[in-house]
């Protein structure tokens, strides 16, 4: 596997180890969050199902099984618990942080992207020819390098972004995680210290961004998130990302740290508890601040458990307008907009096997996106993605594009800024 993230498709198997679990505290009441009343009215034109869901911003390559101990996992399989969470580890932002935190209001206009970090071009192994864009510079561009970064977030600025969604893949030893997508590294951990240097750096400039984040549940290996074990290990993921960031720079709703949630595909279950709980947990760890979570479409109802429940949160988005579309669905507090998809360089069977070949049409396909987003009430429009250069949806700098969807960008997020319906 030459390139740092697998193309297989995110349906793929997953072998995991395992444990008994510990005991854990029990979970709080239920919470008051406002939430829609009904099920989302339609689906992206690509819908989604077991057998074909949208790529992932992770993609999870087939293991073989090599020990009796070891159990082959599929999407959307059954329970399973993921046993201790030895691997955890805080970081050291644990404690009181209600005076560092900066917040943006809910009912202000904020534009996001998501920021995959995994990348490491410095080898050029790890090039890969079958990229349908490029970036600029490979020689230097490295989630170890911290100057990467912080031209990354440069740029950000640049096209009016306000806050960054990092894709967030847990710690070596997470039961989800049974490889290293980068022999010898670990990009989800050792990536976070080099953009906290970038964001340092940004805000000594006082020229702050802010820092989310977009939890790739697809780590997640089938757990029941309705247990107690299975709510404390969805929660870990959330502490050990937050605690690993100065809260100077965690990008914040009405006072509330952001957690954006990918989609539930490798989730068994779960109901409101799941997240009642992850609010008081956070609550006592982070000097009783409470998350502001974005949840994929998929988390709109309960899942596996009986009777259905729709389930309150703080705002509700569906991925996939890189591939399908921007969807218009007025239950979605979150406009999802993406320039084209282009996976096909190396997946080959089709939608059925989550590949795509969404054109570009020279920019036009990206300005239909951010036209129908100002189009809306929504108070957030989410970039899908900002770098993403293996399946053709980056808008950052490329070899091919060079900077016109930056400036694109820029052109929107000021409309939206401005509270205008048109660039015009």
């Amino acid at each position: 596997m030459a390139n740092p993230v697998s193309t297989a498709p995110s349906g793929a198997a997953v072998t995991v180890t395992t444990s008994e679990p510990p005991a854990l505290p029990t979970p709080i009441p239920p919470a008051t969050v406002p939430s829609p009343t009904e099920l989302p009215a339609g689906l992206p034109p690509t819908a989604r199902s077991a057998a074909s869901p949208l790529p992932s911003p992770i993609s999870i390559p087939t293991r073989a099984v090599v020990e009796s101990n070891v159990e082959r996992l599929q999407p959307n399989g059954p329970p399973h618990d993921p046993g201790p969470l030895t691997w955890a580890h805080p970081g050291p932002y644990l404690g009181s942080v209600a005076p560092e935190l900066a917040s943006f209001n809910s009912k202000q206009p904020l534009v996001t992207t998501y920021y995959f970090y995994w990348f490491d071009l410095t080898n050029p192994s790890r090039r890969e020819p079958d990229w349908q864009i490029h970036p600029p510079n490979p020689d230097h561009y490295s989630f170890l390098n911290p100057a990467t970064h912080l031209q990354q977030f440069r740029d950000m600025q640049a096209a009016g972004i306000d806050f960054v969604l990092p894709v967030y893949w847990s710690e070596p030893g997470h039961p989800g995680r049974s490889f290293n997508l980068l022999p010898g590294h670990d990009f989800s951990t050792e990536g976070i210290p080099p953009m906290v240097d970038a964001l340092n750096s940004l805000a000594a400039a006082h020229k702050p961004l802010k820092m989310g984040m977009f939890y790739d549940t697809t780590i997640l290996a089938n757990a029941d998130l309705t247990t107690e074990n299975g709510k404390a290990y969805f929660y870990v993921n959330v502490r050990d990302f937050y605690s690993k960031i100065p809260p100077r720079h965690w990008a914040a709703i009405d006072n509330k740290p952001i957690v954006w949630l990918y989609d539930t595909q490798w989730v068994s279950k779960f109901d409101q508890s799941t997240f009642d709980d992850l609010s008081r947990r956070f609550a006592q760890d982070f000097g009783g601040l409470r998350p502001y979570v974005v949840r994929e479409w998929e988390w709109y109802r309960s899942k596996g458990v009986t009777p259905s429940q729709i389930i309150h949160t703080d705002n509700l988005y569906g991925w996939g307008a890189a591939p399908s579309g921007f969807n218009a669905d007025p239950r979605f507090g979150v406009s999802e907009v993406g320039p084209g998809f282009n996976n096909t360089g190396y997946c080959h069977g089709g939608p059925a096997q989550n590949c795509f070949d969404i054109k570009r049409e020279n920019g036009a396909y990206y300005e239909r996106e951010l036209a129908a987003a100002l189009q809306t009430n929504r108070k957030i429009i989410a970039i899908e993605t900002w770098n993403e250069f293996d399946e053709g949806s980056a808008v950052a700098e490329t070899i091919e594009y060079g900077r016109t969807d930056i400036n694109l960008t820029r052109t929107y997020a000021d409309a939206f800024h401005a509270g205008r319906r048109t660039v015009r």
